[in-house]
Order: C-alpha cells, then sequence, then structure tokens
C-alpha cells in the first residue's frame, strides 16, 4: 500500500479499524435505514499504484458505502488471476443485494470497458485513479519485480485479444510499444510505457469528454485529502461523511520515485501524457469545486 495506516482508531477516536469494519458490516446487514433506490455504482479505474487502494481504505470509513476489493465476489469466476469481473449481468445482481446509496468497487483491470461499465450501469460514475509515472513505474517494479514492466508489455507485443494488459488498445498504442520495446530495456521505461498505455486509454474511450467520469490525481488526495474527497463525493451526488475518513492519509510516498532514470524518449511521451491529464484535472478543479460539508 502507498501509505501506512496509524495505530490511531477510525471511528470517532473509539474503535480500532478492525473493529470498525466489523461494525460496519453489522450495520449494514442488520441495522440502519435501507435504502430504497438504486445504488450510484462507482467503478475505480486507471492503473495500479496509482493510490486505488488508499481510495478504498477511505470509503470503506464511510458507513454509508459498500466497498468491494479487487479481488471479490464480483470477480468470483476468474480462476486465474481472480481480478476480472463475473459477467456483468451477475455483477448487477450481486451489487443490488445491498440497500445502500452507493457501492465502490475497483475493477483496474477492466479500465479498458470503461465505455462498456458505464452503459452496463446507468447509476455509475466512474473515477479514474492516476499518479505520477515515475512513482508508479517505481512502486510497480518494489511490489512485482524488476521485469514487471516488460511482462506488463508482453501482451501487446503478442496482439492478445483477451489478456487486461492489452484487450482493446489501439494500433497506436501497439505500434508505440513496439517502437519502445527491447528484451533489455530499462525495467523504469517499461513500467512507464505501461503506465503510458494504460493512460491512453482514457481518452481513447472519449472519457475526458464524459461527464460521468472524475480523474482522480493521488496527489491532490494525499496532500489535501478533505478537499479532494469533498470534492469526489459532490461528484458523486453524495453527502460528505465528514473529515473522519481521510484522518490517516499522508503524503509520504508522493515523489519517492523520481529518482530513476528513465530513457529521454520514454520521458518524454509519459511527461507529455501526464501534462495533459493535469491539464484536465486543473481545469475539473474548477468546474467540480468541494461540496458544501453536509454530513450524514
Amino acid at each position: 500500500m502507498p501509505y501506512q495506516l496509524k495505530s490511531a482508531d477510525i471511528n470517532m477516536r473509539t474503535l480500532s479499524f478492525g473493529a470498525f469494519r466489523l461494525y460496519k458490516s453489522a450495520r449494514q446487514m442488520l441495522g440502519g435505514a435501507r435504502h430504497t433506490g438504486d445504488p450510484i455504482i462507482v467503478p475505480i479505474l486507471g492503473i495500479q499504484r496509482s493510490g486505488t487502494s488508499l481510495m478504498y481504505w477511505v470509503f470503506e470509513r464511510d458507513l454509508n458505502v459498500k466497498v468491494y476489493r479487487e479481488s471479490s465476489e464480483l470477480s468470483s469466476l476468474d480462476a486465474v488471476e481472480h481480478i476480472r469481473l463475473n459477467p456483468l449481468p451477475s455483477v448487477a445482481a450481486q451489487i443490488k443485494r445491498h440497500r445502500l446509496p452507493m457501492v465502490v468497487f475497483k475493477p483496474l483491470v477492466e479500465s479498458q470497458r470503461a465505455a462498456e461499465l458505464l452503459s452496463a450501469f446507468p447509476t455509475a460514475k466512474v473515477l479514474w485513479a492516476y499518479r505520477h509515472y515515475q512513482d508508479v513505474a517505481a512502486s510497480n517494479l518494489k511490489a512485482f519485480g524488476q521485469d514487471n514492466g516488460r511482462r506488463d508489455l508482453a501482451p501487446f507485443l503478442a496482439d492478445d485479444p483477451d489478456n487486461w494488459r492489452s484487450q482493446h488498445s489501439s494500433a497506436e498504442t501497439r505500434a508505440t510499444i513496439r517502437h519502445f520495446y527491447a528484451d533489455d530495456m530499462n525495467p523504469f521505461d517499461a513500467a512507464s510505457l505501461f503506465w503510458w498505455a494504460r493512460m491512453q486509454l482514457y481518452f481513447e474511450q472519449g472519457l475526458d469528454e464524459n461527464p460521468r467520469v472524475l480523474l482522480s490525481r493521488y496527489e491532490d488526495l494525499v496532500t489535501n485529502p478533505a478537499q479532494t474527497m469533498r470534492r469526489t463525493y459532490a461528484f458523486l451526488g453524495q453527502p460528505y461523511p465528514g473529515d473522519h475518513i481521510v484522518k490517516d492519509v499522508n503524503a509520504q510516498s508522493v515523489g519517492k520515485g523520481r529518482v530513476s532514470k528513465l530513457s529521454p524518449a520514454v520521458d518524454e511521451l509519459c511527461a507529455a501524457m501526464l501534462a495533459r491529464l493535469d491539464r484536465l484535472n486543473s481545469a475539473a478543479l474548477v468546474s467540480t469545486p468541494a461540496g458544501n460539508g453536509h454530513y450524514h
């Protein structure tokens, strides 16, 4: 995980987080008013190592939200990696079991199917997570090994239509990866190229023009967590539960991966993509301000 939980408790300083989660689970099953309408469905998309686990834990602190891990009942039929979503009608049926106003899940490996998810779930609103490519690359290699970047690129080279990494990738994306790829390439170049390919999906699916999609910049979340989550809840159309949901967020991981050495050409490619995302995010900060702070 890109951050560390403090030893302090979560629920008004009276319960440990583990106890709070048990309380939340019991409360959602047995107590409290039941939501009668269709829930807001929130897929967290983007790329691994972009702070999506942090976002998961933040939403977990909201009593009125059901949160699914990347590997969950929603991906129970994936016998290989346990992370590909079940058929969407099955996912919808599972989600409808919860009489709650909002259900959050993070099918990162389905980011190439964002448009399909938005079509299948009329009440869905997507959070597209992104983070500086050098930090993502460094975290990727640290977590999964120095060869992981090259492994992530292999399906593009094979034109594999079924592997989630290359599924729905454009000819432009595959040609770009082939241009830069070498068996002995810099591991950070490979991991950064994979970041670029996943971010390319945001634009190729027209998500930059879709009002049901919000960019979620990791650096915003960890440096200004309360305002960022107020804005996120405003976008989702849900009451903000209070600043206690972000009280353990810190910025200690920002910039740690930027000592990595990328080749100038790959660095330039990824920097241009990051600048493009940042411009859109900055514009969205103006058009989607933080909410008015109404709590549950």
